[in-house]
């Protein structure tokens, strides 16, 4: 009994050691908007409310100020699906359909083991998904119930798209990867009517407007509105790129808009049958979602690059511009610090070259800092704005003491000689393009003092240059490292300057004299340099 014991707490002890450690436990995440999938909007009177899945999770927006109203509950897979209706969310993720209602869990849909299920959609009582196996799977929606499964052959019928024509009873049009469609009954699960293939996979349907009519979104980048009761076609229209999504105006305005995977937005005038305007760089990445919210001039995109926007039409030309945005990092961050001392908000550079500001408590304060006018820049070159930014960040400081007068950010960038100043308050790009004395020379490493008076330059030459803050001009240089600089930082007394490089030393430099005062050999190249101000503990990697 006693090694039964033993091997318990043992066995036991491991379990609490896989799952995770027992000093750090999640607390929340910051910087989530959407991902890939498309979103789903449901509507309380004039209200629309948008429902997106993020990694394992979903969270829940308004439309008006795009605020993050709920959180959803973490699932043990990614999620692939969201669908809202009324209060209740359904969600799908590891094979399974779960119901939640105010982002809390109520209950699941019958399983079914047929892998994923992706693009869940409403059929009055019933919910229609896709799944992994090439089924199109219906459950009862106020039973819960599995109702039927149609199955398809997939050499000969990969199921890409479902959509319900209006007025058509127990009727779905089903669309596949070979450019044919098929209307089925789902009552008495027959196949009613089999189109001819369009000669490309169909990506998205849609109903149209205007009954018997739907739209069809192809993988060579056509657009067909076809007229399901007399198979006829009623317009055929071509964009750049397959089309993602598709969505019509209801506020009595003739229009279509339709997506891409590069992240254009092509807006289509229906009378005249001919393209309006592209968004070009509508968004960095695909769009799996574009909807005109119902009666309104407003259209709402999502992307996979993390971000929700919403273009009001309110020109007489018919082009729109972005009223309202809710977005993050699109690529991973590489630097991340807490930009005040009691943890309130944190700065983040990322791979998609952006620097930005996040509150760890009001997620509607977080925001990127701007780079100007890049948008406006970017649609008069005909580039798009990530083509315009500035390089990848590569390491930032700051310090929010004097943010209220002068720029309080410092940062360098991936092979750049120079250096620039951002504003926290303003949340823009300040005013100084600090450029060392030294022009040839990279600048490395940054670094801000205490006062936030002074900003620190370190240089691929080794050599580190302090300038002053409000007016970008240098004050003196430290001169001693003979490689690259790596790390700087000052003391809480503006007393002391500490520097590592790639020469394999930390450096002591007397700050009002610019004098090395120190320099201790480390055991391998340091990367990275840290300081505790209120301790005076200083750490090097």
């Amino acid at each position: 009994m006693v090694g039964s014991d033993k091997r318990t707490r043992v066995e036991s002890d491991t379990v609490k050691k896989q799952e995770g450690s027992r000093l750090y436990q999640p607390f929340r995440a910051l910087g989530y908007i959407t991902s890939s999938i498309p979103y789903s909007i449901q509507y309380r009177g004039q209200a629309a409310f948008i429902t997106a899945g993020i990694g394992r999770s979903f969270h829940i927006y308004d439309s008006e100020k795009i605020n993050l109203l709920f959180v959803g509950p973490r699932f043990d897979a990614d999620v692939v699906s969201v669908l809202s209706i009324g209060d209740e969310t359904f969600v799908s993720s590891g094979g399974q359909v779960t119901v939640c209602q105010r982002a809390k869990r109520v209950g699941e849909l019958e399983a079914v083991k047929r892998g994923e299920i992706s693009s869940l959609m409403q059929f009055g009582d019933y919910i229609i998904g896709i799944s992994e196996d090439n089924a199109v799977v219906i459950w009862n929606r106020v039973t819960r119930e599995l109702f039927t499964e149609i199955e398809f052959e997939s050499e000969s019928f990969q199921v890409t798209a479902v959509v319900h024509p209006s007025t058509y009873v127990n009727k779905i049009v089903i669309g596949s990867a070979q450019g044919s469609m098929q209307v089925w009954n789902i009552q008495t699960r027959r196949c009613l009517y089999e189109f001819k293939s369009f000669g490309s996979g169909i990506a998205c349907m849609v109903q149209a407007p205007v009954i018997d009519v739907v739209a069809l979104g192809l993988l060579d980048g056509r657009i067909l509105l076809h007229n399901v009761k007399l198979d006829s076609a009623v317009m055929q229209l071509a964009q750049e790129g397959r089309v993602t999504s598709l969505s019509f105006r209801t506020d009595d305005v003739p229009m279509m808009a339709t997506s891409n995977a590069e992240g254009d937005v092509a807006l289509w005038d229906l009378n005249n049958k001919r393209l309006l305007h592209v968004l070009q760089g509508a968004h960095d990445s695909t769009i799996p979602s574009i909807e005109f919210l119902a009666g309104q001039p407003l259209l709402l995109t999502s992307s996979a690059d993390n971000s929700i926007k919403e273009w009001l039409f309110d020109g007489q030309d018919g082009v729109p511009r972005l009223l309202r945005h809710r977005s993050g990092h699109f690529a991973a961050p590489q630097m991340i610090r807490y930009h005040d001392d009691e943890g309130r908000s944190i700065l983040s550079a990322g791979r998609d070259r952006s620097l930005r500001y996040f509150s760890v408590f009001r997620d509607a304060q977080n925001v990127e800092l701007s780079q100007g006018s890049l948008a406006r820049e970017a649609r008069a070159r005909k580039v798009r704005v990530n083509d315009l930014r500035l390089a990848q960040i590569s390491q930032f400081a700051s310090n929010p003491v004097m943010a209220k007068d002068w720029d309080d950010v410092i940062t360098c960038h991936q092979n750049s000689a120079s250096a620039q100043t951002w504003s926290s308050d303003r949340k823009a790009l300040g005013k100084h393009t600090l450029v060392p004395s030294d022009k040839s020379s990279a600048v490395k490493a940054v670094g801000v003092s205490a006062c936030g008076n002074f900003g620190f330059l370190g240089l691929a030459s080794g050599v580190i240059e302090m300038v002053n803050m409000q007016s970008g001009l240098s004050r003196r240089k430290f001169v001693g490292h003979t490689k690259a600089v790596t790390g700087i930082q000052a003391d809480a007394c503006n007393r002391q300057v500490y520097s590592t490089s790639l020469d394999g030393t930390l450096r002591i430099w007397d700050f009002a004299t610019g004098q090395q005062a120190h320099c201790v050999e480390l055991p391998s190249l340091p990367s990275h340099l840290a300081l505790h101000r209120e301790s005076g503990l200083l750490a090097c990697i």
